[in-house]
């Protein structure tokens, strides 16, 4: 949803802004927040600047065209995309990478992906001195990453910040693996025990979030794999990308085989337990057959003895209804004897 033009934001001089981290170089590129009136004044050499604008916001194309950036990285920052993408052209480094929705209410480590959280989509552009980022919705590794900066961690410049974010939705991404990990080991716990219940829809919720969490890694692995292949001149922040799309790559490589493995324990134990089930199944529908083929010919011995004809045998007798339970006992008792012989009676 768009915000009104006429929507207070906090940058009146930059509408869609969020908010402004100053970087000092003499001090390991420790961060400080930038106000209102500190905003347009010029940064000393060596220090730099990150910008954090609210997409959403129908003003913050006119505050991104005044960035010092080219066409594509502007076109890239204000785009609605939603696949990921790293390109890097002339002294710009721009794209779009994936990240985890939050609450801004809620601590952004305290809730695992994959629950009520879905994805949201980071837009970013590095220039001169200068990372520049955008949402559409909160996101929870820029959030982290900007309170510990303002809890004065240390960067290593806009790409190293970049990077941190992304190793921050690694890190959010591996816990909710080990989550989905230890909810299979209980499962796999109670199916070797024979404890069946509810498994199949546990198996089948696990799926469904080993899915969502395999396919951004898929999509940060493909493209990162691809930078780091390409083949790009070793000029000013060449090699300092290759070199992040390397360790990067190498850790979803490592997540996503991790995802991989969870995928494929839960297939088996979904067989296994559709197995179990068939075979309690079928345990059950032998031993109706069974009291179903025992009880037949008491069956027919009642029928006959229940009609109301004459020449009925034992109809005078004294002991006639003792003899017509025995002769269905009897019965009974030979339909079991040659199912035995046949092989077909057998304990459950």
């Amino acid at each position: 949803m768009l915000v009104r033009s006429d929507a207070a934001t906090p940058f009146a001089s930059s509408p869609g802004l969020l908010w402004a981290l100053r970087f000092d170089a003499l001090h390991l590129d420790t961060a400080h927040e930038v106000d209102e009136a500190s905003l347009d004044a010029p940064c000393a050499p060596g220090d730099w600047r990150w910008l954090h604008f609210n997409l959403s916001d129908a003003r913050t194309a006119q505050s991104v065209a005044r960035l010092p950036l080219g066409d594509d990285a502007r076109e890239a920052l204000v785009s609605h995309d939603t696949h990921v993408i790293l390109q890097r052209q002339d002294h710009d480094v721009y794209g779009i990478f994936v990240d985890w929705e939050h609450q801004r209410a809620s601590d952004p480590g305290a809730r695992a992906p994959g629950g009520h959280d879905g994805l949201g989509w980071l837009h970013f552009a590095l220039g001169d001195g200068l990372l520049v980022t955008g949402r559409r919705q909160p996101l929870r590794s820029v959030e982290t990453v900007r309170r510990r900066c303002i809890a004065g961690e240390r960067q290593a410049g806009p790409l190293g910040v970049l990077e941190t974010i992304v190793e921050q939705f690694a890190n959010d991404t591996e816990r909710a693996i080990d989550t989905l990990a230890t909810t299979l080991d209980r499962v796999e716990d109670r199916v070797l025990a024979d404890a069946i219940g509810d498994e199949r829809r546990d198996l089948a919720q696990l799926r469904h979030q080993s899915v969502r969490l395999h396919r951004p890694l898929t999509s940060m692995r493909r493209v990162l794999k691809q930078v780091e292949q390409r083949t790009l001149a070793v000029g000013e922040g060449g090699q300092e990308l290759m070199d992040m799309a390397s360790r990067l790559g190498q850790r979803f490589d490592d997540l996503d085989g991790d995802v991989a493995t969870v995928q494929e324990r839960a297939r088996l134990l979904q067989d296994e337990v559709a197995a179990k089930l068939a075979e309690r199944t079928n345990r059950h529908l032998y031993v109706l057959s069974m009291i179903t083929a025992l009880l037949l010919p008491p069956s027919l011995v009642v029928g006959v003895f229940g009609m109301n004809l004459h020449g009925l045998p034992f109809a005078d007798h004294r002991a006639g209804a003792w003899t017509a339970i025995f002769l269905g006992g009897l019965s009974s008792l030979g339909v079991y004897l040659l199912l035995r012989k046949l092989g077909m009676a057998r304990s459950t």
